[in-house]
């Protein structure tokens, strides 16, 4: 008796390890990032999750930074996974290039002036006054024409891979003493500008007198007198702080400028051809959606400076915009030696806009 007890026992030991070496149990499986198993994002276990990291050095452009993360992460099936770091928390723009370039940062979001900075100033014919008039201009001329492709060629071979792009938008003039319709009213007026060439000349052939001051020192110059106005497009006006301040603005439009999300190579390089096309279908939407929040925000800061009385604004005269044009050639004529007779002549001719 007791040794058929002994035999079952051991029958049913056996049968019991059997099922398990066979897998044999209703455990779920867990993913091997961590996900969950129901999750339709999650990669497939055979499949190489890629990490990476993203950043930008203006908060107001954090937004973007993660919805590319988030789309690509989707579009990718959950093996691109982005992590978003604190803007400026790896330093300025010039900071980030560097990291890109090393490949301890992986991708940022910048405008293309404050990339210039790291490429001693060879992308600055992409803003030469006069380039674009409007914003179906700088859509087809800069944003996906000819002028990006260029500065696309030449961040490349800094080890920069530009991609997604969007607007910086137009730089206006701002002021606290007077309106400006004519070249005269825009005379002796000491203007805040940015340390890029083209736009120091600008004002100087306007007859403006134009400070280099950093932008965190705008709105103090402003309030003691050290400047008269500022030069800087109306949905960057915010960052420097001068909404409440500035009393006189006229659209210029004399100078546009441009964006994207930058990969550094050593990072792009790993990607597959799959996998970099997801980024430049994810970064092109991410861009077109920037750039129309550019707009619409610019649209309400002018309408709401407007509606409180805080803002007079205006455009140019027929006869100031004719002057303008005549500076705009100038200035292209004395760029020929920082940018090259390529580039100036495909300017000059125009070839640039038949090219985009």
């Amino acid at each position: 008796m007791k040794s058929r007890k002994f035999f079952a026992l051991l029958l049913t030991l056996l049968m019991v390890l059997s099922l398990a070496a066979c897998g044999g149990t209703n455990a779920p499986s867990t993913p091997s990032d961590g996900g969950s198993a129901n999750d339709p994002a999650a990669p497939a276990a055979t499949d190489e999750v890629i990490a990476y990291t993203i950043s930008t050095d203006a908060q107001n452009r954090v937004q973007y930074c993660q919805a590319l993360v988030d789309e690509v992460y989707e579009a990718s099936n959950g093996r691109l996974k982005g992590e978003v770091l604190a803007a400026n928390s790896l330093g300025n723009c010039n900071d980030m290039c560097q990291m890109l370039q090393l490949g301890t940062l992986s991708i940022m979001l910048s405008d293309d002036m404050s990339v210039d900075a790291n490429l001693n100033g060879a992308l600055g014919f992409a803003w030469l006054p006069g380039l674009v008039a409007d914003r179906e201009e700088a859509t087809q001329y800069y944003d996906h024409g000819w002028i990006a492709d260029k500065c696309g060629e030449i961040m490349l071979d800094a080890g920069l891979v530009r991609f997604g792009s969007f607007t910086n938008g137009f730089r206006q003039v701002g002021n606290v003493t007077r309106p400006i319709t004519e070249m005269s009213d825009l005379a002796g007026l000491k203007i805040r500008t940015p340390s890029v060439t083209s736009i120091v000349s600008f004002y100087e052939d306007c007859g403006a007198l134009p400070v280099m001051i950093a932008g965190s020192e705008v709105l103090s110059a402003i309030q003691t007198g050290t400047v008269d106005g500022l030069d800087n497009s109306i949905y960057n006006y915010i960052n420097q702080g001068v909404t409440d301040v500035v009393k006189y603005i006229c659209e210029l439009n004399y100078c546009y400028s441009g964006g994207s999300f930058i990969a550094g190579t050593p990072f792009w390089d790993t990607l597959s051809d799959e996998d970099k096309a997801i980024f430049e279908q994810v970064g092109d939407e991410v861009g077109a959606k920037f750039t129309d929040d550019f707009y619409a925000e610019t649209e309400r800061i002018i309408q709401e400076g407007i509606d409180n009385g805080q803002w007079e604004v205006t455009q140019p005269s027929a006869e100031m915009q004719a002057a303008l044009e005549e500076i705009y050639r100038g200035i292209w004529d004395e760029s020929r030696e920082l940018y090259g007779d390529e580039i100036i002549d495909i300017l000059l001719s125009g070839e640039y806009k038949t090219l985009s």
